[in-house]
């Protein structure tokens, strides 16, 4: 005489495999999108570092750019001709340059962060470059799919854009990412900038500290490895 399960324990066994799926699918989804949204970054960073390499040939270094320049001028001098399948986009507003669009969906927009005053160039001239590694797909929010990185003109203690301070100890003209020099503890939980879901939640929508709430997670990630830890902001 054959042996088999019976109707009721087969529908026990599925509901188990359920329960377990259930548990552990959401962790396992989790963990992929992080996977895939630090690749992305990491390739948006190194198509930036790979196109600044290349400008620098015809233009000499970072500190001999002209940081007077307007906004869409500069992209348009020294990063766009070196940036390979870009289409560009309606422009957002008087202040940030046209979107434009890789060729892998990441779209990338910039920004001249400068006061006018020379007396001050150290801490208020950079140029910010605002990488959404998804393009208009949703969430569009800092630490999720947006990141900022800067192109600063010269060595300085700290740089600040209004917002509370961006960088500090910058070595020299270059690349850097939002929150460059800071320790872990106030890359997570800077005021204005930390990379703390928290400051999402409970500002205001709309507000300053929304709009700059998570801008420090580009150094985090970058910090922890080119990984998204435990404690991000995720």
């Amino acid at each position: 005489m054959k042996k088999g399960f019976t109707l009721s324990e087969v529908l026990i066994t599925l509901g188990i495999i359920g329960i377990v799926a259930a548990m552990t699918l959401p962790s396992l989804i989790g963990k992929y999108q992080k996977k895939v949204t630090v690749e992305r970054l990491k390739k948006a960073y190194s198509v930036l570092s790979q196109a600044i390499e290349m400008s620098v040939v015809d233009h000499e270094e970072v500190k001999y750019w002209n940081f007077e320049l307007s906004t869409q001028e500069f992209m348009d001098t020294y990063l766009i001709p070196y940036l390979q399948k870009v289409a560009s986009e309606d422009k957002a507003s008087d202040y940030f340059s046209n979107t434009y669009a890789l060729a892998d969906g990441t779209t990338i927009q910039g920004w001249m962060f400068n006061t006018g005053n020379p007396e001050n160039r150290d801490i208020t001239t950079f140029f910010q470059i605002k990488v959404d590694i998804n393009g208009e797909q949703k969430p569009n929010q800092l630490g999720r799919d947006k990141f900022i990185f800067y192109l600063f003109p010269i060595k300085s203690g700290w740089f600040n854009g209004g917002q509370g301070n961006i960088a500090k100890n910058v070595p020299g003209p270059g690349l850097y990412p939002d929150g460059y020099g800071y320790d872990r503890d106030r890359l997570k939980n800077d005021g204005w900038r930390g990379c703390n879901k928290s400051m999402h939640d409970e500002s205001p929508s709309g507000d300053d500290v929304t709009q700059t709430a998570g801008a420090f997670c580009t150094a985090l990630i970058m910090m922890d490895g080119w990984e998204i830890s435990d404690d991000y902001k995720w």
